[in-house]
């Protein structure tokens, strides 16, 4: 933007290429116009804005989960390794969904879902002691609802123990709609394991 004291143009307003000048009070100002940006549409840029878009609405679904599952409080790191993990998965089974990374291995956690008490009961096993597992490791479980597009974060046990839990499904979610995950957490929280995706639900029986 240009202030300046006006000889032939002055009282001029409009536009001239990529300038525009009014007047405020008895000031002339020039002002450039914002650069050109080209909006380019060529097939492969559509379908990764498409997967981006649907990436953001699946990631929204899970924001709770992320924090735990990739380690950060930060909604930017979350949302950057939730895309990494997943931009060449949106077209696929919900089940092949990352919601966690790092180093540590995978659980062994199992999920059955009881449609008639409307539960979904969780079992792990012990494992071995070896690199990149411990006994203290957190065992996280995941349920998600597709249809209220919701999920929950359920800490089920540890890495160096059997055992089983049983979570009661909200209210207001379809037994018939449901996506179970595991996953792993260190005991301070700073390293995971990659998802296991455990069951998914549908029609009536």
């Amino acid at each position: 933007m240009a202030i300046f004291k006006p000889t032939i143009f002055q009282d001029i307003s409009g536009s001239v290429g990529n300038v525009t000048s009014y007047k405020v009070g008895k000031t002339q100002i020039a002002r450039g116009k914002p650069g050109f940006v080209k909006d380019a549409k060529t097939p492969e840029q559509l379908k990764q804005r498409a997967r981006l878009s649907l990436i953001t609405k699946l990631r929204r679904r899970f924001l709770k989960v992320l924090s735990v599952g990739y380690c950060s409080p930060s909604g930017k790191v979350c949302a950057n390794c939730f895309t990494r993990d997943n931009i060449h998965k949106v077209n696929a089974d919900l089940l092949t969904l990352s919601l966690s990374g790092g180093g540590l291995r995978l659980p062994l956690i199992e999920a059955k879902v009881d449609k008639k008490k409307r539960q979904v009961s969780f079992q792990w096993k012990q494992q071995p002691l070896m690199p990149f597992m411990a006994k203290e490791d957190r065992l996280m479980g995941v349920i998600h609802e597709r249809e209220e597009k919701k999920s929950r974060l359920v800490e089920l046990g540890t890495r160096g123990t059997n055992g089983e839990k049983e979570w009661p499904l909200p209210e207001d979610w379809d037994v018939n709609r449901l996506v179970v995950y595991g996953f792993a957490v260190s005991e301070n929280g700073q390293n995971a394991s990659g998802t296991l995706g455990l069951l998914e639900t549908n029609g009536e029986a």
